[in-house]
């Protein structure tokens, strides 16, 4: 009986993690949302998806970046591109194996112009993205593409200072 108990309580902290892990971005009222959250801080927002290799090639440069400086003001936000009916088979597993214990989002935009609109007008919507905005809340980069871990860096550093 014991046994049993034990096993039902780690299966529902294992779901428990997962549901705090990955939220839904259905509006620019969320998106509006997570910025209101992050105010008076560094943050850095990474569109990704896990079937795009630039981005799982960089996704362990930003995990460490994230690591090494979430104590000085920094933060850091995914936004996952992949198909919501995949959270559960490829999104949260992904992000397991990264060791990542903060909250990330998932695009549930019914339009996807309108998440793109609200980052970036010019954006096509090319990925890995990247958007990083200073203390203020104003972007003070953004590029396409992947970056190392040194890049990411230098350009928080100068944010942070």
């Amino acid at each position: 009986m014991k046994r049993i108990f034990l096993v039902i309580m780690i299966v529902f902290a294992f779901v428990n993690v997962y549901s705090q892990t990955l939220e839904s971005v259905k509006s620019v009222d969320d998106l509006k949302e997570i910025q209101n959250s992050v105010n008076g801080k560094v943050v850095l927002y990474n569109f990704w998806a896990t079937w795009c290799k630039p981005c799982v090639t960089e996704f362990p440069e930003l995990v460490k970046l994230y690591k090494n400086y979430k104590e000085k003001d920094f933060v850091l936000v995914f936004i996952s591109l992949d198909a919501t009916d995949e959270i559960k088979t490829k999104v949260i597993p992904f992000l397991e194996k990264h060791g990542v214990d903060f909250v990330s989002y998932i695009n549930d935009f019914k339009n996807p112009d309108d998440l793109i609109n609200f980052y970036d007008k010019q954006w096509e919507g090319a990925i890995p993205s990247t958007y990083i905005f200073n203390k203020e809340g104003v972007l003070s980069t953004k590029f396409i593409g992947s970056r190392n871990y040194e890049f990411f860096e230098q350009e928080i550093k100068k944010l942070l200072d």
